[in-house]
């Protein structure tokens, strides 16, 4: 009895261990199945991934081969480019600090412009207020003025350099042939001093001058102009003629008093008041 119970026991106990292990045979055998599908469709799905990106590739390179030149040309051209970008940032602080320094020679050049111009302006009021004239001109003897101060203005009878500049420089001789003399001399030599002259106003009224020429050339040797200081000698003119003129009358005076003394010596002589 006990036997039977317990020779059922193990028929039962071996029909659930051959259930069970084929159960799990089944389910390993599904579960491979199923593992050989999705492989399978992961296979095709990565071939029809490749097959796809060849295609996209043919169409827009031609080959792979292509599509390799065109992304190692590209790769080569950007690190061109990154070279030039990098070279331009180079150039561009260059030239930033290019322009710093023109930017500090240009405030520089300001300053100095300045500086002349109010040396120019203080030398422009000093010519302006010397009493002598100045004047500048062209060099042949049809020249005209092109700067005067406002003493050589008024000296010629104008209000201001502006009348006075422009006209023609042998217009103030009284004796045209004083201006060919003077342009020829300091043609030769380049300077004369002193030299004076019978000149004459706007309105013809005379006078005399005395000046002193200076012939500019530049490098080449050419005469490019005439400059100088030119004084109205009038009075002194005057004075000096005055002057001989006394000095005539007095040279007059003492030839008539030593005449009468010899007169007076000899009637004292010939009446005996005095010997012989």
């Amino acid at each position: 009895m006990g036997n039977g119970k317990g020779k059922g026991f193990s028929i039962n106990a071996k029909t659930i261990i051959l259930i069970l292990l084929f159960l799990d045979v089944g389910f390993t055998i599904k579960m491979i199945n199923k593992y050989n599908s999705m492989r399978d469709a992961a296979y095709v799905r990565e071939k029809t991934f490749e097959e796809q990106m060849e295609k996209r590739v043919m169409r827009a390179f031609g080959s792979v081969e292509e599509m390799y030149k065109i992304v190692e040309d590209t790769a080569r051209q950007r690190g061109e480019s990154e070279e030039f970008a990098n070279s331009v940032r180079k150039q561009d602080e260059k030239i930033r600090r290019i322009n710093k320094e023109l930017e500090h020679a240009k405030t520089q050049l300001e300053e100095e412009k300045t500086q002349l111009q109010k040396s120019e302006r203080h030398k422009r009021q000093l010519l302006k207020s010397l009493k002598e004239g100045i004047y500048q001109c062209e060099p042949g003897v049809e020249g005209r003025f092109t700067w005067v101060n406002q003493a050589c203005a008024e000296m010629f009878g104008y209000k201001s350099p502006e009348g006075m500049i422009g006209t023609k420089v042998r217009n103030i001789y009284v004796d045209q042939g004083d201006r060919k003399r003077l342009v020829k001399k300091l043609e030769k030599d380049g300077v004369w001093k002193n030299f004076a002259s019978f000149c004459k106003k706007k309105d013809g009224e005379r006078f005399y001058t005395e000046r002193t020429s200076t012939m500019v050339k530049n490098e080449e040797g050419k005469p490019i102009r005439i400059e100088g200081i030119i004084r109205d000698i009038t009075e002194r003119k005057r004075l000096e003629e005055e002057l001989q003129s006394d000095i005539q009358k007095l040279k007059e005076n003492l030839k008539a008093a030593e005449k009468e003394n010899a007169e007076l010596k000899k009637q004292l002589k010939s009446h005996g008041w005095i010997q012989k």
